[in-house]
């Protein structure tokens, strides 16, 4: 192990830390308990440890008593889950390359080497990575902010607060966090464009207020976020949506995806044309993502179903909605939904006797008769996480990214008139999705073209899902995904 990655691991992030002693123990053949970072085995024999360590690639690996097909699984084990080989060898019977393992809870077996990746392939870019960050002189923290007795945070909303959509949910997050009590004061300001230079202006403006903890809620201020970090070294940033971080500055998002998917069900049942129409602002990673499982969920329950999506290239533009809307309602669409930060679209849906499905918010208060429901947003979960470990002096620059599971994202209740199985199954595969026996992009995925996009058994990474480029079979674009930023973690604005 380098010197440079050896001393980013002293004094880098915990989590890094626990993963790779983590490694390193079960290498070492302890698998009882993860070494604490005082008894990390970090030296020169690391490498030569990890060489035995290797981690599963597909969704389920089957883990048998002996090197045979004949035998019965002891058990299985999923993706992502790390394995210490002992020996291999090759079955001419079964045609097989056996590797026998150890799990980190002790238990051994044998699995086929197929689906095995070493870790040690990972090794070079990791140190590569670590010597990068240490070139640019610590972008990375080494320790935690400290403990903020007092509180004061302050906000930057891309839109008005209006009464319902993306910066409504903000601000009742905003209100709520409010209430605790190390919480001094909360502030805000409306309607800031995506332009670098008034972003910055308005996130100067709530330093010059003394706010200690700043939260900007759009994709197009990241950049001025990081420039504000630099320039605010003693203030704490979180970024809704972005990718990039500093000492000072993480990101924060919600997996929505996982909502949008629910609401795809929904649509594929209510559809009678087989025409779904999707009002959307910009193809960015995120907006496709939220596409694809939608469609996916709609084609779930409805295979002849296609998702047509028009772009109106504004996050907030209820004019350009509605025409979209109106649009999409003449080419056939008897189902329409948004991403989008106005109810415009379902107002379309409700004076044509369409139905519709609200983004943001729940939106039935403004097309009653429409509404199926709507995929919501719960952004105080989060707020109140970062808030509390900055009041605690536990705060990092991490980069969240929560959903069902965690409360950030839901359904809004459903029509009253959805049929009682289609109700059953919401709720079945929510349940499944938040305890993980579901997974939304699960291989065979294949795109508009044919092309099959992921395996059958594998499951996308979330990199990939941060990074998504291209739309799953069943929607209808006229304009391709923008191409995937280079910077494949954190997330996108809603």
């Amino acid at each position: 192990m380098t010197t440079t990655l050896r001393r980013w691991l002293e004094r880098g992030r915990p989590r890094h830390l626990a993963v790779l002693c983590g490694l390193l123990a079960l290498a070492a053949g302890s698998p009882a308990r993860p070494a604490t970072a005082a008894e990390a085995p970090i030296g020169a024999s690391d490498r030569a440890a990890l060489e035995a360590v290797h981690v599963v690639t597909v969704r389920a690996l089957n883990l048998r008593p002996e090197p045979s097909l004949k035998n019965e699984p002891l058990t299985v084990v999923q993706q992502g889950e790390y394995l210490r080989a002992i020996e291999r060898t090759f079955s001419k019977v079964d045609r097989v390359q056996w590797v026998h393992v150890q799990r980190s809870d002790g238990q051994e077996g044998w699995v086929s080497g197929k689906y095995l990746r070493p870790v040690q392939e990972a090794l070079g870019v990791v140190d590569g990575a670590f010597g990068f960050l240490a070139s640019l002189g610590g972008s990375a923290p080494s320790t935690p902010v400290a403990a903020v007795d007092k509180l004061k945070v302050g906000f930057v909303y891309v839109g008005p607060v209006g009464d319902a959509g993306w910066t409504y949910q903000h601000d009742q997050a905003r209100q709520a966090l409010a209430k605790l009590p190390f919480v001094e004061r909360t502030d805000f300001v409306p309607s800031v464009p995506e332009d670098p230079a008034l972003a910055l202006a308005a996130i100067d403006q709530l330093v010059a207020k003394g706010d200690n903890l700043i939260f900007t809620t759009s994709y197009g201020f990241m950049d001025p976020t990081i420039a504000a970090a630099k320039k605010h070294p003693d203030v704490t940033f979180m970024h809704v949506s972005g990718f990039k971080t500093a000492a000072n500055a993480g990101t924060l998002f919600g997996r929505i995806y996982e909502a949008r998917y629910l609401a795809g069900l929904v649509a594929g049942v209510a559809t009678k044309t087989n025409k779904i129409g999707y009002v959307a602002a910009f193809p960015i990673a995120e907006v496709v993502r939220d596409i694809n499982a939608f469609t996916l969920g709609v084609r779930n329950v409805n295979p002849r179903a296609e998702v047509q999506v028009l772009w109106t290239d504004t996050w907030y533009g209820p004019g350009i909605e509605r025409l979209k809307g109106e649009e999409l309602v003449a080419a056939g669409a008897d189902v329409l939904t948004i991403h989008q930060d106005t109810p415009a679209v379902l107002q379309v849906a409700e004076q044509h006797g369409k139905r519709a499905i609200g983004f943001h918010s729940d939106m039935r208060p403004f097309a009653p008769s429409a509404t199926l429901t709507s995929a919501v947003w719960n952004w105080l979960p989060l707020y109140q996480h970062v808030a509390e470990t900055l009041h605690a002096g536990n705060w990092q620059p991490e980069q969240l990214w929560w959903g069902l599971k965690e409360g950030v994202v839901d359904l809004a209740p459903l029509a009253p008139d959805l049929p009682a199985d289609l109700t059953k199954l919401v709720n079945e595969r929510r349940a499944a999705i938040i305890d993980g026996s579901f997974h939304i992009f699960e291989g065979p995925i294949t795109d508009t073209a044919g092309k099959i996009r992921l395996p059958s058994g594998k499951i996308m990474s979330d990199a990939d899902l941060l990074t998504m480029d291209f739309f799953v079979e069943g929607v209808r674009s006229q304009r391709r995904p923008d191409p995937a930023p280079v910077v494949a973690e954190g997330a996108q604005n809603g």
